[in-house]
């Protein structure tokens, strides 16, 4: 047991059974009669002490309250004063012995030895803590010394700027930096005014950029001291933000670089000193030979000299590992017969331009090389001369950009999608409200006209439009990755072992289904009736791909994400749809995910179909991966994350109850159209409806004390959405049942609610069952 956890006991002659109690139990323990040994040992450590109530008398504590009053701020000793049942709390306590001993804990005697083992080890485990702390606050203090030290040792100033207050605080050698004197007072103000006039509106433009940006600042710039001598400073910072994520503080060093650039102006001039001569001593060397002691092997790009009749003279490394032609095989060949013959008119004209004395722009090429294929390089042209001047041949720079052109052809694309993305989840909200209005009025016409067959079926008819409509919006929402999800640990294999029905149904008998499963694959995350919807598009498409017929495959097994090139790490199920059909090729295989992109005949497709699953991949944080060749068939792979919680099995819930008894029911919604729509179908189930087309007409009826039983509203209100009203209407009626109808398959970022929600467009049964569901529950 280390010294500063011994449990140290006084007591007035009988603390052997206590110490031994205390050994027995695995700690160390040693018995004073008097306090003043027992003071020397707090000194040396020691993690509780133990004191009889019979030595808490007279004026012999005192070293030990000097003790107590003079240890650590970190410390705050643990004291157990060991009273008699019988004799209650030391008379010495009740004089404020308790307030100077500080952390003190009373124990009766005669005690348990297992209430001592728990007591004795409670302060002990506090003691630690209190060590603990100790050592943190060392390493902190260590710390903070080796970084003065370090800035001392570098000459280098730490400030601080408090961006909102516009308060500096610096160091002596950070005002030094500045000329001024350590007691000297130096605000931002006059920091600002000592930046040198040519300097001052580029290091204000640097601050104001890494505010706002919350890059790191590094600038270099001249000040004028006091004493008018100017100096140039390093200055290096980086922004601290707020709780809250804004720009808090602004925290840097500083030092003086003025001996550095004085030393590297010298530098320059002695360089362009040394480099005149040499111009001077060289002049008869052709162009060639001074470019070729330049070239080094370690330029990030590729260079070609060539002479007057385009031949070769120097092909550096990097144009080896471009092109996949080593220096040999093309040094004295024409540049031109290099390069294939398309490339080959390509290049040409800019190696006459440089012949003719001209430096072109830097331009992009794609060319198809052997070492790489197809690759997108930079490109630039400029003359060489020889020592007379006169032009001997020229130069060519190619830097690959082909992983930079491809990041931002991808990044194009991305923002093209979420431009469509957002386009169509508007588009989306007010079909369905439109949806909404459409099937309302068709089901409250079909109950009120005659049982006539032909009209019912115009009706029905219309209806199944409607419902389609409702479908291509669900697909638009699934692109643009707004629609609702119910994410749910869900057994895929399980899941494909119930469409089976549903597949060979609908791919016929002209399509041969098989079934490569894993075993013992883990659950997904994923919400299996929009995945099901999902599986069966891409089969449909599959099956579209073989119009003579075919094997379509469905696979399943457990992969790596990061083995899927698509950005995922972690654990995933990859789904695979593969099928033996025409393939795509690589420009319609770019395309193939792209809204409304169809290989299709007019009137066979809309479009949408990859689109919708690409976008539940994603909303699924998963991923969709395409590989299809021209007469190879397409292979659609779904990746989705594997769930961190079992299947739970679900009990089948008895049937909705639709049936409410009448009620008043107040209708919100601002399109007269959908509002009456809604009126109708209410009143049709029995109830009476009153009608409200704003927030505040509602909450006018609702304060008005006439009798509401429940609140249906639409979300997307001008001056009030439906969440705002239904907080309001719950100040005025805390009770009120309310309901959220809305054309929104998801509600926009940042909006919280609980409310039940009804998605536009529904049936009228759907609606019954809502409304008899909020008013069960409020009776």
């Amino acid at each position: 047991m280390i010294s500063s956890e011994r449990a140290l006991i006084l007591t007035d002659g009988d603390g052997a059974q206590t110490s031994q109690l205390l050994e027995n139990a695995g700690w160390t323990a040693e018995t004073f009669t008097h306090v003043d040994p027992l003071v020397e040992q707090l000194h040396k450590g020691a993690g509780v002490a133990l004191l009889a109530d019979e030595t808490l008398h007279g004026d012999n504590l005192r070293p030990l309250f000097e003790w107590v009053a003079n240890q650590p701020s970190w410390s705050d000793f643990p004291f157990i004063v060991l009273t008699r049942r019988d004799e209650g709390i030391p008379a010495g306590l009740d004089n404020g012995l308790e307030t100077r001993l500080g952390n003190v804990i009373f124990l009766e005697r005669p005690f348990h030895p297992q209430a001592l083992s728990n007591v004795v080890g409670n302060a002990l485990r506090g003691r630690r803590r209190q060590y603990e702390a100790r050592r943190y606050l060392d390493d902190l203090r260590e710390g903070e010394q080796s970084l003065q030290t370090a800035l001392l040792a570098g000459r280098m100033g730490s400030w601080e700027l408090d961006i909102t207050e516009q308060v500096l605080h610096g160091s002596e050698q950070f005002k030094a930096c500045y000329g001024r004197a350590a007691d000297e007072r130096l605000l931002y103000a006059d920091l600002i005014a000592a930046i040198a006039p040519p300097d001052a509106q580029r290091v204000q433009r640097a601050l104001h950029d890494s505010i706002s940006t919350g890059a790191d600042l590094v600038i270099e710039y001249r000040v004028i001291w006091p004493n008018g001598q100017e100096h140039w400073l390093d200055s290096r910072a980086r922004v601290l933000p707020d709780r809250y994520g804004r720009p808090e503080t602004l925290v840097g060093v500083v030092s003086d670089i003025t001996a550095r650039r004085n030393a590297e102006a010298e530098r320059e001039k002695l360089m362009l000193a040394l480099a005149t001569e040499r111009e001077r001593t060289q002049q008869a060397l052709r162009g060639e030979r001074a470019l070729s002691g330049l070239l080094l092997t370690s330029v990030p790009a590729g260079i070609v000299a060539y002479d007057s009749d385009f031949r070769v003279t120097i092909w550096n490394p990097v144009m080896e590992r471009i092109f996949g032609l080593p220096s040999p095989a093309v040094l004295g060949r024409p540049l031109t017969d290099v390069f294939s013959r398309e490339q080959g008119d390509i290049i040409e004209p800019r190696l006459r331009d440089a012949l003719a004395g001209v430096s072109g722009p830097i331009e992009e090429i794609e060319l198809t090389t052997l070492a790489a294929g197809q690759v997108m390089l930079e490109s630039q042209h400029a003359p060489l001369r020889g020592g007379d001047g006169q032009i001997v041949g020229g130069a060519a720079f190619f830097r690959d950009i082909t992983d930079r052109h491809r990041a931002e052809e991808q990044l194009r694309h991305a923002q093209k999608m979420e431009t469509i993305g957002q386009l169509t989840g508007g588009v989306a909200h007010d079909f369905n409200n439109l949806l909404a209005a459409v099937q309302g009025n068709l089901e409250l016409l079909r109950k009120r006209l005659p049982d006539d067959p032909q009209i019912r079926r115009f009706i029905d008819g219309a209806l199944q439009g409607a419902q389609r409509g409702a479908s291509l919006t669900a697909r638009l929402l699934a692109f643009a990755r707004r629609q609702e999800l119910t994410p749910e640990p869900t057994d895929l294999a399980q899941l494909l072992e119930g469409m089976r029905g549903l597949m060979e149904r609908s791919l016929g008998t002209i399509v041969t289904i098989r079934y490569d499963l894993a075993p013992d694959l883990p659950p997904a995350r994923v919400d299996p009736n929009q995945l099901e919807l999902a599986i069966l598009n891409l089969a449909v498409n599959a099956r579209d791909a073989m119009p003579e017929g075919g094997e379509l495959t469905i696979s399943l097994n457990q992969m790596d994400g990061s083995d899927s090139r698509l950005g995922l790490s972690g654990p995933f199920l990859r789904l695979g749809v593969a099928d033996t059909g025409s393939g795509m090729d690589a420009e319609t295989l770019k395309s193939a995910i792209e809204p409304f992109f169809s290989t299709k005949e007019l009137g066979k497709g809309t479009g949408l179909g990859l689109s919708m699953v690409h976008g539940l991949a994603v909303q699924l944080d998963g991923a969709l991966k395409l590989i299809s060749a021209p007469g190879e068939g397409t292979t659609a792979e779904l990746w989705l994350p594997v769930s961190t919680s079992p299947v739970t099995e679900v009990s089948e819930m008895p049937p909705e109850r639709t049936d409410a008894p009448a009620s008043t029911i107040l209708v919100v919604d601002d399109d007269a159209l959908i509002n009456m729509n809604t009126v109708d179908m209410v009143e049709d189930l029995g109830h009476t409806a009153l009608e409200a087309y704003s927030g505040k007409q509602a909450l006018e009826i609702l304060g008005s004390g006439q009798q509401v039983d429940m609140l249906i509203t639409d979300y997307a209100m001008p001056g009030m959405t439906g969440v705002e009203l239904a907080g309001k209407a719950r100040e005025l009626r805390p009770d009120l049942p309310i309901l959220l109808a809305t054309g929104y398959a998801d509600l926009p970022s940042g909006t919280s609610t609980d409310l039940p929600r009804l998605a536009k467009p529904y049936q009228q049964t759907d609606l019954a069952t809502q409304i008899a569901r909020l008013l069960a529950q409020r009776e």
